[in-house]
């Protein structure tokens, strides 16, 4: 009997040990059920704090003129409290991501624009109680969040008659990830947004522990800070998350964003204080926001275009849209049939929005790699084109070198009659009194919504440093 009891024994122990191990790994709570850590769910080694504790709100606004919004719970609805939710209305419900509240101002802002646009009722979630330091936690807590989002429109739908496909839910950061959580327990859910979705603890993990396009019947994403994570950038993912997936600006490194490096952050912080550092350090990962909020109202095109990666974008490879309208980036896009990653130029500074144009520089023969800058803009018959910069200062010009930069002008430009160029070298200690200089081949314009281009050719134009020049004859043809 005793290797039987040995054996009964240890199978005892076993599933004893595997259910503390389940118990410790798993947090359940009412009205929100079971939450685990173990796989796939282990992007993050802690459980998501307790829902009382979160404190999970929701505000308010039906009407573009309300000065404050009025609190909205589950326990408004199982009441005979009176709420002004609209139930014959579409509704948007935007959250926040890390370090954030409900009442921070870009969210009121975005309301007020979705108020502006058409009558609908809007929802901020305010999870500030759970969205601070560590940021493991915080992510972790984004799932109970959802849950809450979650439970809210199941309410919405018993008590007033409203259904799934009316939500159009929108986040943030990990907002993006919270709203995916919600949408995984909402069949049929209208739409999310995603704008850049956060990426530390998401990406490389799971569908099921990220935002994807199984959330929800459309969903959409910006992508604005997609580099490698380190710290200081990268707080998005490139990932495609959605059925359209927007890389304004190649998806990083936004137009306007002060560079960001451990010296500029430690040099912000010491001049300006911790709340510029934070501008700094959030530039790119926030433009997503204020290119959608822009998006909702703006009355300049957000066009942008199919592509499979910024090289190809920047080539020019992506301009024809095949006949069909071109998709809107933001609020739009979910007119569009189009599927896939879509690419697009913005300006530095609100508005945002404009004409998209590639700007092509291709540098003739000369010695020695050379260090400056070389500025470029067009003489048209509506006056002169902003500027485009391209810096040799990091990579030097070359000979038979091209270089691309996108021009984006709030108002189309007219018929394009030269080009003006000015170069200026970078020279170092040790070079200095040499005159290197660089030759320009030709000069390329090509608008994106047309696909035509516009040649200049420099016919071995040679430019030292400070030198002024321009190309007057303009062709249609590439022959240089």
């Amino acid at each position: 009997m005793a290797p039987v009891s040995l054996f009964l024994g240890l199978i005892l122990y076993a599933v004893v040990a595997q259910a503390e191990s389940h118990r410790r790994n798993t947090a359940c709570y009412v009205r929100l059920g079971c939450f685990s850590i173990d796989p796939p769910f282990n992007n993050t080694d802690v459980l998501p704090m307790s829902p009382s504790f979160i404190n999970t709100q929701f505000y308010l606004f039906t009407d573009f003129h309300q000065r404050a919004p009025t609190t909205l719970s589950e326990d408004d609805l199982n009441s005979s409290r009176r709420t002004n939710f609209r139930p014959e209305l579409d509704t948007v419900i935007i959250s926040h991501g890390f370090l954030q509240n409900g009442r921070v101002d870009w969210m009121v802002h975005m309301a007020m624009e979705m108020l502006k646009r058409k009558p609908q009722n809007v929802i901020l979630v305010d999870w500030g109680n759970g969205s601070g330091f560590p940021y493991n936690q915080a992510t972790a807590n984004t799932r109970v969040v959802g849950a809450e989002i979650a439970v809210l429109v199941s309410s919405l739908n018993r008590v007033l008659g409203t259904t799934n496909s009316q939500y159009h839910l929108i986040g943030h950061s990990l907002g993006a990830h919270v709203a995916g959580y919600a949408g995984s327990r909402l069949p049929g859910l209208g739409r999310i947004t995603g704008l850049d979705p956060a990426q530390p603890n998401y990406q490389n993990f799971d569908d099921q522990v990220r935002l994807d396009q199984g959330d929800a019947v459309f969903v959409d994403a910006i992508h604005t800070d997609g580099s490698d994570y380190d710290t200081i950038s990268g707080y998005g993912m490139m990932l495609p998350v959605g059925h359209m997936d927007f890389y304004p600006n190649g998806g990083s490194n936004q137009p306007g964003c002060p560079r960001q490096s451990f010296m500029n952050i430690i040099t912000e912080e010491y001049e300006d204080g911790t709340y510029e550092t934070g501008n700094i350090i959030s530039c790119s990962h926030s433009r997503s926001i204020f290119l959608f909020t822009e998006s909702i109202n703006s009355p300049c095109a957000f066009r942008s275009f199919q592509c499979s990666n910024i090289r190809d974008f920047m080539a020019g490879n992506c301009f024809n849209c095949g006949g069909l309208p071109c998709p809107m980036i933001g609020y739009d896009a979910i007119r569009y049939r189009a599927r896939g990653k879509f690419y697009l130029a913005t300006r530095s500074g609100t508005p945002f929005c404009g004409h998209q144009y590639l700007v092509q520089l291709k540098f003739g023969t000369f010695s020695h790699p050379t260090y400056g800058t070389l500025k470029l803009k067009f003489l048209t018959s509506s006056g002169l084109s902003d500027s485009v910069v391209f810096s040799g200062i990091q990579r030097p010009f070359s000979s038979g070198q091209t270089r691309d930069l996108m021009l984006v002008e709030l108002a189309k430009l007219g018929d394009i009659q030269q080009a003006q160029l000015e170069f200026h070298e970078e020279r170092s200690f040790f070079s200095w009194g040499e005159d290197k200089g660089v030759v320009v081949e030709r000069v390329t314009i090509t608008a994106a919504d047309t696909d035509k281009s516009v040649y200049f050719c420099g016919h071995a134009l040679r430019m030292t440093s400070d030198d002024h020049a321009g190309l007057h004859h303009r062709q249609f043809t590439p022959d240089c």
